[in-house]
């Protein structure tokens, strides 16, 4: 049995050094070296990476993703050729508008046949070959891109790409390896560092003492997020201060994460109105764009933004309008700010009495929303989230890929714990594949898709139900089934409201005659409902997670508004 050592071997050595659990791939011809590589880790029972073949390259980055997401480790993904790579450039955007740190490798030949004794097969010259190399495709989608072009250099490299992908600010890198680098005779170094951890940069003492000052004067402050709670400790961070100094915390109405408990008197919701004219300190905690329009602000508030990388250079424009920034560990510097800023107990439980006041007449109103919902059909989607929060566990997670109903979802999901929520960023069709690398990598806990009808069929449907089932990842997708794209016709109606459509009702781009759902989950062995009676909706949910806690993947169809 021979033991090669080449720059398949390689490429599984820095991933293995750099603490990659998971190598998410779909296969390509130029992997062989990395399979053999495997397959020898596996042999001799030696620790590493685990390899996940998944049927759709934009599965692969999605899984990689939704798994750091939920565990904040780096992971690995393999994509075949050029052609992987654009099928791939999804979820590459995706974790690149999020921040998400991945190494992104994919294959190329450069001897195309010509090699004496070393034929890379005819598929390369004829129809797999990017002219000027691959990295140009997602020039504007990572955080780096490079070409691998020696064994000598490979292990390095992909240990570089890993030490970048998780420097701030976080994101996807990628490198180019031909199947020939791969092939190569590779040397292991004789002494392998111990790769450290990327440091935690922190907000500088001055300007924690600078916004504490204002935080300790502050009459009227309020905490604005959209994603501090994309890891446990920013979002415990937050919670002792606010409740410190009791302030009020306003989500953005497509917030990212659970970023606060929701039935903590210190929760205002989503909408920031209430507080626009008389608010005098903004603290912003992560928010990419904190108002809309980006010029638009509190008119008297000095608006000072917590977040690693406030600058985000996945966006073509942004105007954050801030005053103040403070640039270091987010969890870090919420710390330091309680510990720093004075309180003055009158003022903080007289606005405390006043926050509850607020909050639990936000409470009576969504829990008289969701009783007018009950009864309606088609079912209102604000009658799904009374039943998911029924019905489901209460430590579940929801992955959310609705895009009509998200603000509605904000208002009605209740949840109480961190890492609760996940948002799709960039665009649609990602929210299966982020869902199965949450569930990979928070196993015990309930994991639910909630995805509107023309999102679902964005997505890799079966490459993502076959994954569920093979790698026994059984989640939930719950449908939000109106047949139709209603964000593209509620835009049309925006910008024609008095239009030949209006006037004659015909849309197009809207219409969806959609598959039977209920069959598609049935085809790798799931379970699937369709739903159309609101008084049936909640035993249908409890069969899907019945169905889930037996190991299968379920859909739940529901026919909404």
């Amino acid at each position: 049995m021979k033991n090669q050592f080449d720059g398949g071997k390689a490429l599984v050595e820095a991933f293995r050094q750099l603490g990659v659990e998971y190598i998410l791939s779909s296969p390509g011809t130029e992997w062989a070296p990395v399979w053999e590589a495997m397959a020898d880790q596996i042999h001799r029972k030696k620790s590493g990476p685990k390899l996940l073949d998944v049927w759709h390259e934009t599965l692969a980055v999605d899984i990689a993703s939704g798994y750091t997401l939920a565990t904040g480790r780096l992971q690995a993904v393999l994509l075949h050729a050029g052609a992987g790579l654009l099928q791939g450039a999804m979820g590459i955007h995706g974790a690149f508008v999020t921040g998400v740190p991945m190494v992104v490798i994919s294959g190329e030949s450069m001897t195309y046949g010509e090699q004496p004794e070393f034929d890379p097969g005819a598929q390369w010259i004829g129809n797999l070959s990017i002219v000027g190399g691959t990295t140009h495709l997602v020039n504007s989608i990572v955080k780096y891109r490079s070409v691998a072009g020696s064994v000598h250099t490979l292990y390095e490299s992909v240990i570089r790409a890993g030490e970048m992908a998780q420097r701030q600010p976080t994101g996807p890198v990628y490198l180019s390896v031909s199947t020939e680098t791969l092939m190569d005779a590779w040397t292991p170094p004789a002494n392998p560092r111990k790769i450290p951890s990327a440091p935690r940069l922190l907000t500088a003492p001055e300007d924690i003492e600078k916004l504490a000052g204002l935080l300790s004067k502050a009459k009227r402050p309020v905490v604005l997020t959209e994603g501090a709670g994309q890891e446990v400790e920013t979002y415990e961070a937050l919670v002792a201060l606010c409740e410190k100094f009791a302030l009020p915390v306003v989500e953005k109405p497509g917030a990212l994460f659970a970023n606060f408990p929701k039935n903590h008197s210190l929760y205002q919701g989503t909408d920031i109105k209430p507080f626009w004219n008389e608010m005098d300190l903004a603290i912003v905690v992560r928010a990419r764009v904190p108002w809309y329009p980006p010029s638009n602000r509190p008119p008297k508030a000095v608006v000072a933004i917590v977040d690693e990388a406030p600058h985000n250079m996945a966006m073509a424009y942004q105007n954050n309008q801030a005053d103040i920034y403070l640039e270091g560990d987010a969890a870090q510097t919420l710390r330091d700010l309680a510990n720093v800023a004075t309180v003055d107990k009158a003022a903080v439980e007289a606005r405390r009495k006043e926050l509850v006041a607020a909050h639990d007449a936000i409470i009576e109103k969504r829990n008289a929303a969701q009783t007018a919902a009950r009864k309606k059909t088609p079912i209102d989607p604000v009658w799904v989230c009374a039943s998911l929060n029924a019905v489901m566990p209460r430590d579940a997670i929801y992955i959310d890929e609705v895009t009509t109903h998200t603000a509605l979802l904000r208002q009605h999901l209740v949840w109480n714990q961190p890492q609760s929520l996940f948002t799709r960023q960039g665009g649609l069709g990602q929210g299966l594949g982020l869902s199965l690398g949450i569930k990979l990598g928070k196993p015990e806990r309930q994991v639910v898709t909630l995805i509107g009808d023309g999102a679902f069929l964005y997505n890799p449907v079966l490459g993502s139900l076959g994954a569920a089932r093979d790698y026994k990842l059984p989640t939930m997708a719950v449908v939000f089934n109106n047949k139709k794209y209603a964000a593209m016709q509620g835009m049309h109606q925006k910008m024609y409201p008095d239009g030949i459509a209006a006037e004659i009702d015909l849309y197009h781009g809207t219409h969806i005659n959609p598959p039977d759902f209920v069959k598609v989950a049935e085809c790798v062995g799931g379970y699937g409902e369709q739903v159309t009676d609101p008084e049936k909706l909640q035993d249908a949910l409890k069969r899907g997670l019945e169905a889930n806690q037996n190991g299968k993947p379920a859909i739940i169809d529901v026919i909404v508004t």
